[in-house]
């Protein structure tokens, strides 16, 4: 399992000099107050290394930090792959489960959703799944758990994140979601064109970084 070793807020103002979150959450707005003014203190120029490790950060820490390894191995599958590379590479990462309950609006977080699989509170075609990392196929069902909605909706007040989520966040075109009953169908793979990114992605600046 991948640990949040930094505070999102930390995440965001490592990654974004305009501070704002990464992943397009009403939170990244009103941020901890950062004094701005630091413009004025010289910083050394970013070299190309740099910024190609900027870039390929930005996208790991969408993804929840996903490990190294995973990582390098998802870009060499799409690389691999037939298909254009960039639409599978961002296949391959959007058909994780925590990925599409994050996608769905039933979550204010990536990292809540992965709490809430941890918790054996989702299951993928009425099976309990605890990996967050679990690769949907076309047509899987996600639900959450009816005995476990009531529990997690106490602890988290999914109820008031459906309400921001809903004028903060895109809704996919590859997802089919019912809020009635708290399912999702993961209807097909989503090219690139098709995602949603509130952060800049360059996908050839990341090959270059592992050549």
């Amino acid at each position: 399992m991948t640990k949040r070793l930094r505070s999102k807020f930390h995440i965001c103002k490592k990654l974004n000099k305009n501070y704002n979150n990464i992943w397009g959450l009403p939170k990244g707005e009103s941020l901890r107050a950062v004094k701005k003014n630091n413009e004025k203190k010289k910083r050394n120029k970013v070299s190309v290394y740099g910024q190609l490790l900027k870039t390929k950060q930005c996208l790991k820490y969408f993804y929840c930090n996903i490990q190294e390894r995973t990582f390098k191995r998802i870009l060499k599958q799409s690389i691999d792959s037939p298909l254009a590379t960039l639409d599978k590479f961002i296949s391959l990462l959007e058909s994780r489960l925590d990925i599409v309950l994050f996608r769905s609006c039933l979550v204010s977080s990536i990292y809540q959703a992965r709490q809430i699989i941890n918790h054996g509170s989702v299951t993928v075609n009425g099976q309990v799944v605890r990996n967050p990392s679990t690769r949907l196929s076309q047509l899987d069902v996600v639900e959450l758990k009816p005995e476990a909605v009531t529990k997690e909706i106490i602890l988290s007040g999914m109820v008031d994140n459906l309400r921001s989520n809903f004028t903060s966040r895109f809704l996919p075109f590859h997802l089919e979601i019912d809020y009635n009953i708290l399912s999702v169908v993961f209807l097909w793979d989503p090219s690139y064109k098709q995602t949603y990114y509130p952060i800049k992605t360059d996908y050839e600046s990341i090959q270059r970084f592992y050549r």
